[in-house]
């Protein structure tokens, strides 16, 4: 239920006991390392690398985003991909954070080695005065 509400409606299945019975099984375990807006917003000025995914939908887009953020939609993030440069660094958020926690996960899935997710999305961003661009129509 919690997965078809942010736009994933294809589920293959699901682990029984869930990342416990993962690690009982000795089974590897990956975490993305989750960063605040202000680290946003200090890489955002500092690494012109960076690649930052926004994974809300698009009418939240279009409402106000991240300067430079690219809009790849968490329910399309698996065609979409290859938009981003598996090389280069990525943030991910969403509106809060857990859009963007599942995000950050298929990424690393991927292949993606330099994935942090940031913690509060957009809406910390917000909250923080930071700066929001809006669509130019």
């Amino acid at each position: 239920m919690r997965l078809a509400r942010v736009g994933i409606e294809r589920v293959a299945g699901y682990l029984a006991d869930g990342i416990d019975a993962w690690r009982a099984a000795g089974q590897p375990v990956e975490q993305a390392p989750h960063i605040t807006v202000q680290d946003l917003r200090r890489l955002q000025r500092e690494d012109a690398a960076l690649q930052i995914a926004d994974v809300r939908r698009p009418a939240e887009w279009e409402e106000g985003h991240i300067a430079g953020a690219m809009p790849l939609p968490l329910n399309q993030i698996a065609t979409a991909i290859g938009q981003l440069d598996p090389v280069r660094p990525i943030a991910v958020h969403c509106k809060s954070g857990y859009r963007s926690s599942i995000a950050a996960s298929l990424l690393l899935r991927a292949g993606f080695r330099q994935v942090v997710n940031v913690t509060g999305g957009f809406d910390a961003w917000k909250a923080a005065g930071l700066p929001v661009a809006q669509v130019v129509a």
